[in-house]
């Protein structure tokens, strides 16, 4: 603002000020003109003077000096009486110059704080003058001197004086109107957005990822809010993703050790209970045992989910066609499709680019999600498959017609062990173990969903060279 109001005022200074010179240069003009015609007036009366044979010079500029404000002279280096000499060194050089140079000349002289208009133009001899003159030896159309006119300047100056004061007062109205305006459209259009982001930005920075600008502008400040937000979704997804992929590690370390220590026991257990299953003959006795085996069984692929988690195995990347690794698992689970009353509907980008990525553990991720797209549909429906490009990645949807997700539990759905099914009929490891695959893959998984409507899980993964 500093800076534009500095600019404003060297504008606006140098623009008076060019408007002042102009209008001073003006009055000059004006002064000149009058007192040319003054000096052209006294050369006529000088003519019909002289062609008449009268002598009301004299007269006429006694007369004129008291009852004008300016008056009038007619000098000469050559005069005939001493009074027409000249009176200063500008007269004396006017008539110099008329000698060489045959035109008007003026200054502007101060005397007392007074300022005047000094005019000086050539007299010509005419054949009238020379019957008074010829004895000094001037011929028709010689310089014989300069008629002098001299204007006092104060109502000039006084008209020039309340033109500056008036053109100050303009300046300063029109520069503190220019700043205000200017104020307003810059703390509208700038100031305020920019306080808005940086009171944003310091929320970031404290770690708060639920800010949003609510800037709806077709401008830069508008690119910038929306650049905003996305930034702050972003690091809101990746906040997520890295308290996902701790979560993943750190359970899957302390499923890794669990899961060793208890296999065994469990084996034994199953193995005592099939056992004395075989030597009790007590029917009633055998049926608990049967129980403690399918328990102990249950218990076992458990703990074998809980070590496939912990592995979390390098994936080995080569080109692959998606849409063919999309039809091999609808093959493998179509089974279970045509038992629960499923419509697959197939959108596959035919023109889809190959991708590098482990074909086993993708398929073992869209087995993961297509099963419980089928199991969230357990009263049949739609199940929509498709495949695309976009803007570098390809993308594979999943969409099922079945309960929804509960909003509450949609940030929960890829935490180890988190789970809505019934005991007994999950171990919530299962999208768990997709997110790990997906994200060492590069990609990242997007989920919408709404009760009664159904899910939509995205796949996005890099396309890579």
């Amino acid at each position: 603002m500093l800076l534009v109001g500095f600019v404003m005022i060297m504008l606006i200074f140098g623009l008076f000020s060019w408007i002042y010179v102009l209008n001073e240069r003006h009055m000059e003009t004006l002064l000149k003109e009058q007192a040319k015609s003054i000096a052209d007036q006294v050369i006529l009366v000088r003519l019909w003077n002289a062609q008449n044979k009268e002598r009301i010079e004299p007269v006429l500029s006694v007369l004129s000096n008291r009852k004008f404000s300016y008056k009038w002279k007619m000098v000469s280096k050559k005069p005939i009486g001493t009074e027409n000499l000249p009176e200063n060194e500008f007269q004396s050089r006017a008539i110099d110059l008329f000698h060489s140079e045959p035109r008007d000349v003026y200054r502007i002289y101060e005397v007392n704080g007074r300022k005047y208009f000094e005019y000086a133009g050539p007299i010509i001899m005419e054949e009238p003058c020379l019957r008074c003159h010829i004895d000094q030896g001037y011929r028709r159309g010689d310089v014989h001197g300069a008629i002098v006119v001299t204007i006092p300047m104060d109502e000039a100056m006084q008209n020039l004086y309340e033109t500056r004061r008036t053109l100050a007062f303009s300046a300063l109205i029109l520069l503190l109107s220019i700043l205000v305006l200017l104020y307003f459209i810059l703390n509208g259009t700038i100031i305020m957005p920019i306080s808005i982001l940086k009171d944003a930005l310091s929320r970031v920075g404290k770690g708060d990822y639920n800010v949003a600008i609510d800037i709806k502008r077709n401008d830069e400040i508008g690119d910038l809010a929306q650049s905003f937000n996305q930034m702050v979704r972003d690091l809101r997804n990746k906040e997520k993703q890295i308290i996902r992929s701790e979560k993943l590690a750190t359970v899957g370390k302390l499923a890794a050790g669990v899961a060793h220590e208890i296999n065994n026991p469990l084996g034994n257990i199953s193995l005592y209970a099939q056992m004395l299953s075989q030597k009790i003959k007590d029917g009633e006795a055998r049926k608990k045992l049967k129980i403690i085996e399918e328990q102990a069984t249950q218990a076992a692929r458990i703990v074998k989910s809980l070590l496939e988690f912990s592995r979390q195995m390098e994936p080995k990347f080569r080109k692959v066609n998606l849409n063919e690794v999309v039809n091999k698992t609808l093959e493998i689970l179509q089974p279970q499709i045509s038992i629960n009353n499923i419509k697959v509907i197939k959108n596959l980008d035919s023109g889809l680019p190959e991708v590098k990525v482990d074909p086993v553990q993708i398929q073992q991720v869209l087995v993961n999600m297509i099963k419980n797209a089928i199991e969230a549909m357990s009263e049949g429906g739609t199940l929509i498959i498709e495949t695309r490009r976009r803007d570098g990645e390809i993308e594979i949807g999943i969409i099922d017609t079945g309960e929804g997700i509960p909003e509450e539990n949609l940030s929960k759905i890829f935490d180890p062990f988190f789970s809505t099914k019934g005991v007994g009929k999950g171990t919530g490891l299962g999208l768990s173990v997709s997110y790990g695959i997906v994200e060492r893959h590069g990609g990242r998984i997007e989920v919408e969903s709404e009760v009664g409507v159904g899910s939509t899980f995205r796949i996005i993964l890099p396309l890579g060279d």
